[in-house]
């Protein structure tokens, strides 16, 4: 059985709400306990932040389910989050740039790699093969206080307002979805999915100076309807039975040079492989199943090719802040929701029953 998300289980009784921790952990599939703990000293080297919003994706409810492919419970959830830093701890022995000062906003930069292998040495750390990941791998910022080594922290641009900047992380994901994708000029691409990641692909699409055309689909007219809101250029509702249908209006009978599958599963892929046109690209953004199956002679006679996107680099996120500097995502109704970071378990339960009404879903800690 769960545990409620407001009986908080505790290690000793707490002493004062600002010098304790408070973390969101998954103890297995579905089951969620919301730990309180002493908050001690970073341990040399490392930043303490205090995180002020974290976001809560797919990602977060395949771990928090047991069927993410890789993260399984036990865990701590949290890597969509910004925060900011109450303390660097000077590490005597270290060498390399100035610590972090307390009071400035930072945002999480989830993975972290061995440091020497050739992924590594490219910047490329989301492709390490011993790559670990804040809010999987290592205790995440579903919590009052996150501590990790400054390599995990990105100072925020300060043209970011600050309501938008738990969506730094999941805008960084698009900018390096499109990244990859190599759209050119008069592409047609196609957006599988409209939930935060799609949208935010098709967004990213649109703001390309020389892009054809971006068409987003999804089966929920309200995703639709908010897709819309914040510009998305072209949206398309499909059914189950009908699930390329729709977007066929707005594209070439060939098919999009480009198809981003942004749900990932084994229809969406199969339905992006057969939206591709020959020559054309499919990109697999969405966290797909451990085995796909995927059509070689499609791959093959049509020289198609299959893209995978594993989460960002660095400077994704510095892109991102620009994009959101510059007004990417405008203030619209529905574009996030908040609650308290007690209530994470309620809200993980609501979103594996029904898709949530607005982009993004967030917790505040305090």
């Amino acid at each position: 059985m769960s545990l409620p998300d407001h009986t908080p289980v505790t290690e000793r009784q707490s002493r004062a709400p600002d010098t304790r921790q408070r973390q969101v952990r998954v103890t297995a599939p579905r089951q969620v306990a919301l730990v309180e703990r002493d908050l001690t000293g970073p341990p040399p080297g490392e930043v303490r932040v205090r995180i002020r919003e974290v976001g809560v994706c797919g990602s977060d409810l395949k771990m928090w389910s047991g069927e993410h492919a890789v993260l399984k419970p036990p865990l701590a959830l949290g890597h969509e989050a910004w925060g900011i830093v109450e303390e660097h701890a000077v590490d005597a022995d270290a060498t390399g740039s100035a610590p972090l000062a307390p009071g400035t906003p930072v945002v999480i930069v989830p993975p972290t790699g061995c440091g020497t292998c050739h992924n590594c040495a490219r910047g490329r750390e989301q492709l390490c093969a011993r790559m670990r990941f804040v809010g999987g791998q290592i205790d995440g910022a579903m919590a009052r206080f996150l501590t990790v080594p400054p390599h995990h922290l990105l100072p925020i641009d300060p043209r970011v307002p600050g309501e938008l900047r738990v969506l730094i992380e999941p805008l960084a994901v698009a900018v390096h979805a499109v990244g990859r994708a190599r759209v050119g000029a008069d592409d047609q691409a196609l957006v599988i999915g409209a939930g935060p990641i799609g949208v935010f692909c098709a967004l990213v699409l649109a703001a390309r100076q020389g892009v054809g055309r971006v068409v987003v689909t999804d089966r929920d007219p309200l995703r639709l309807d908010l897709a819309r809101r914040l510009g998305v250029p072209h949206c398309a509702r499909t059914t189950a039975a009908q699930p390329l249908l729709a977007a066929g209006d707005h594209l070439r009978p060939e098919g999009a040079d480009v198809v981003f599958d942004c749900v990932g599963a084994q229809a969406t892929t199969t339905q992006a492989l057969t939206a591709t046109c020959r020559g054309g690209r499919t990109v697999l953004v969405g966290i797909s199943p451990a085995e796909l199956t995927v059509g070689g002679v499609a791959l093959q006679r049509g020289e198609r090719e299959l893209i995978g996107v594993q989460m960002y680099q660095r400077e994704d996120f510095r892109r991102a802040m620009d994009l959101l500097a510059e007004g990417l995502v405008p203030a619209v109704d529905g574009l996030k929701r908040s609650r308290p970071l007690g209530q994470a378990g309620e809200l993980l339960e609501e979103l594996a029953r029904r898709p949530s009404p607005v982009l993004k879903e967030t917790l505040l800690p305090d």
